[in-house]
């Protein structure tokens, strides 16, 4: 029961998050900064290992993701790093409690279902476990996948989820 609810209050953080940083994900806005579809030099978005390193630092953070095609947003701040690739097809968001990591979101703007069943079995493959599916039977243009692995010796909570070509996974550990 602890753990539905932790993955239920993680979904609803991921949701907050993605709305406040990456609106334009199937949506009719005219944002010119966001592309409704990949635009990459492959024509698809490809999964991307985040710093997942848990109690770092902001500069610990900054010296992960600097000599790759990374933009540091302006809208960041000393409680969330936010950058996105030069592609405009993911953005990632690094949070900050007592100045230290504690989550990661990651969004991704993707062509179609295909790749998010592709990031699923990526994910399976590079932590070793196996992502358990959620359904909403009311809903079935969304999927929510979820797996709970160990990460630099940490226990990581993983939600995966796919709706209208946005995948949205959010890294965070569970306790």
């Amino acid at each position: 029961m602890k753990r539905n609810f932790l993955y239920k209050v993680m979904f609803l953080a991921m949701i907050a998050v993605v709305s406040m940083t990456f609106t334009a994900c199937g949506g009719d806005s005219d944002d010119d900064g966001i592309p409704q579809t990949p635009t990459g030099p492959t024509g698809s978005t490809e999964y991307f290992d985040p710093c997942l390193d848990f109690g770092s630092s902001q500069s610990h953070v900054k010296e992960y993701m600097s000599g790759s095609n990374w933009e540091l947003s302006e809208h960041s701040n000393e409680y969330t790093l936010l950058y996105m690739n030069s592609q405009g097809t993911i953005a990632l968001d690094y949070m900050f409690l007592n100045s230290k990591m504690h989550t990661v979101a990651a969004t991704y703007v993707v062509s179609g279902e295909s790749v998010a069943l592709t990031f699923k079995s990526e994910i399976e493959k590079r932590y070793g476990v196996t992502m358990t599916k959620e359904t909403d039977p009311s809903d079935v243009s969304q999927y929510v996948y979820h797996c709970t692995p160990t990460i630099n010796q940490r226990s990581v909570a993983i939600m995966m989820t796919y709706a209208k070509q946005c995948i949205n996974i959010l890294y965070s550990l569970p306790d």
